[in-house]
């Protein structure tokens, strides 16, 4: 599902109630990520005013602004159980002193107590727009990080833009298979080697439609998501489900 917000070159504050704009599949047994309902909600306390005192229906966008939200998940979020239990006996041997020296989290539904943020939503604009703002328009330079710790994927959830230098790399002292699967892109199938530091670079050459997730074939509890896109702007949320999207040109945007 999609919603248009209008953008104005303000930082204009929401709050998003429901599961997200664009969510990942938050419950277990579902293969890829999902699109669901969104309802939007004002902050408390918080005007649609600016700072002239006009709405924003009466002033001429200009410029750009920011989109600052909080994703909250409603009801009462269902306890997960461990992918992994500490000390779980049915490992192999060779496995069992990293993969249960601690108990491997089900991060398929994280939602905080205080508040029910939901973490690890994506929130993005559906098309690159042509007018981008000049110092966001490149790609970072900075390398981003997909390691594996304790036999499971950090980050959860993982945005690169297309020619951002993406490495997979290892902090656990037994090998893990990484292996993507991207809609169009071609697959990263590779054994990470134990402790791999210096990292193996993984290349997406196009952009996706939505997060594509990766797995671990020698460890098949563990679970990630990567979301390869064209533009700055996109926002995953935090522990609280907060999120920020900067730079937006001033318009009407579908995210």
């Amino acid at each position: 599902m999609t919603k248009l917000l209008k953008v104005a070159d303000w930082q204009r504050r929401v709050a998003l109630a429901g599961f997200g704009l664009c969510v990942l599949c938050l419950f277990a047994g579902c293969p890829e990520q999902a699109l669901v309902t969104v309802t939007i909600k004002p902050v408390a306390g918080a005007s649609d005013a600016s700072a002239d005192g006009q709405s924003a229906a009466d002033t001429t966008a200009a410029g750009y602004g920011s989109l600052v939200g909080t994703i909250t998940y409603e009801g009462t979020p269902k306890d997960l159980p461990p992918l992994v239990a500490a000390g779980d006996a049915t490992l192999k041997p060779e496995d069992k002193a990293v993969c249960a020296a601690t108990a491997v989290p089900n991060e398929s539904l994280i939602v905080n107590p205080a508040g029910n943020g939901l973490a690890n939503a994506i929130i993005f604009l559906e098309k690159r727009p042509g007018n981008i703002k000049p110092e966001l328009a490149s790609p970072p330079a900075e390398k981003v990080l997909f390691d594996q710790k304790g036999c499971r994927f950090l980050p959860h959830v993982l945005v690169v833009q297309i020619g951002q230098p993406l490495f997979v790399v290892s902090d656990d002292s037994i090998p893990h298979n990484t292996h993507t699967r991207p809609k169009r892109n071609p697959e990263f199938n590779k054994l990470i080697a134990a402790n791999e530091r210096a990292g193996v670079p993984c290349v997406y050459k196009k952009p996706e439609s939505g997060p594509i997730s990766v797995v671990c074939d020698l460890h098949t509890w563990m679970k990630a998501y990567h979301f390869p896109i064209d533009h700055p702007y996109v926002a995953v949320t935090d522990k609280e489900g907060h999120f920020k999207i900067e730079g937006l040109p001033a318009g009407k945007h579908f995210f």
